[in-house]
């Protein structure tokens, strides 16, 4: 006996109700983003009714989008939506944005965006998806908290040195973790790390590197003890699992002006001479916690006065420009050689501005060493 089933044919259901049937907010728009549709999901989440909404630009005070970091996102150059329409690039993660509903709340939402192509491929428009992050999120908001309280280190005030730090993770909480410490009266210990991974679980671990660092205070003026006990440790933690970190350790002698190091599979320091041009400093060496034991082998390079030394992590090289390009540690030092101060908050503004997206894909730390008599 032949069977009967209930066809649903794709074909026949227009966009709208395939829109509507999804549990996630979305809106199209055409070029100049005047808002053509608005879905189910959208009115529930924003409390923004289709009525109220189509015909209206997206950025006429409707969602008024800003990132994690309370950067306005409506106009042109920072807008996901835009960006996507006028390279033709969908985005490659979502975006945590907060967007104000109507009764004007903030709301955390997770975007991703794509530009819509007729056959030809000519761009007619684009479309933004997305997802609210309610539940939950205060879980995060407090883990933050958290993180920045165990990173958070008081700058050591010396007329000898000066120190620049900026950290800015792509999540609510990030993997990179970095510390300065003066450990005798012209010494000082500094780390910056890499946790492989994003988001909680590699927050977890830069928790851990807080812990170790106590642990191990003890054996922070020899680069060396320190990183093959760090390295040890962080191995037993992973279990196996695979789970490693990159990492820079070292002592800087305000006195002496010189830095004693170990680049664990981290990118290498860059070097900046008074008057002259950033290069790169130091051997990789294996990288913390995929071997149980490793032996370091420390390195050594001296500033004179006015000279500046720039660790970062990878999130600094590891973006993409409107071709597809990365900027590499090349394209890294020449941004750098090309600043007109030394501040690693003209550095990020630069390097973000190379990017394709509004906000970097990795957790980004910057931190500089300056001699300065």
């Amino acid at each position: 006996m032949k069977r009967s089933f209930s066809c649903l044919s794709v074909q026949r259901l227009g966009a709208p109700e395939i829109l509507n049937a999804m549990g996630d907010g979305v809106y199209v728009t055409n070029l100049s983003r005047k808002i053509l549709f608005w879905n189910k999901a959208a009115e529930r989440i924003t409390g923004w009714s289709a009525d109220e909404v189509v015909g209206r630009s997206c950025f006429d005070n409707i969602l008024i989008h800003i990132d994690k970091d309370g950067h306005k996102l409506c106009g042109e150059e920072y807008c996901p939506l835009h960006r996507c329409i006028i390279t033709g690039q969908a985005s490659e993660q979502p975006l945590l944005v907060y967007a104000q509903n109507r009764a004007g709340k903030r709301v955390p939402v997770e975007v991703s965006v794509s530009p819509i192509l007729n056959p030809s491929g000519r761009i007619l428009g684009g479309i933004e998806v997305f997802r609210d992050l309610t539940a939950g999120f205060e879980d995060l908001v407090r883990a933050k908290m958290i993180q920045s309280s165990a990173m958070n280190t008081d700058i050591p005030t010396d007329p000898r040195v000066s120190f620049d730090i900026r950290y800015t993770p792509s999540d609510i909480v990030g993997g990179d973790f970095y510390r300065i410490e003066r450990l005798r009266k012209d010494l000082y210990g500094i780390l910056i790390a890499d946790v492989m991974g994003h988001g909680v679980a590699a927050a977890l671990y830069t928790m851990q590197l807080r812990s170790l660092w106590e642990d191990w205070k003890s054996e922070l003026v020899s680069p060396r003890r320190f990183l093959t006990h760090l390295n040890r440790s962080l191995y037993t933690l992973a279990g196996g699992a695979g789970y490693f970190a990159t990492a820079i350790y070292g002592t800087f002698n305000s006195k002496t002006g010189c830095f004693r190091y170990i680049r664990a599979g981290h990118p290498a320091p860059l070097l900046l001479k008074s008057g002259g041009k950033a290069h790169p400093m130091g051997e990789a060496q294996t990288a913390l916690g995929l071997l149980e034991s490793f032996d370091y082998s420390e390195e050594k390079l001296c500033l004179d006065k006015g000279d500046r030394l720039l660790l970062y992590t990878d999130g600094a090289v590891e973006v993409m420009n409107t071709q597809g390009e990365e900027l590499g540690e090349d394209g890294l030092i020449y941004l750098l050689n090309g600043l007109s101060s030394p501040s690693v908050v003209e550095l990020e503004e630069k390097i973000v501005t190379y990017s394709t997206s509004i906000h970097l894909p990795d957790d980004l730390t910057l931190l500089s060493v300056a001699r300065t008599s």
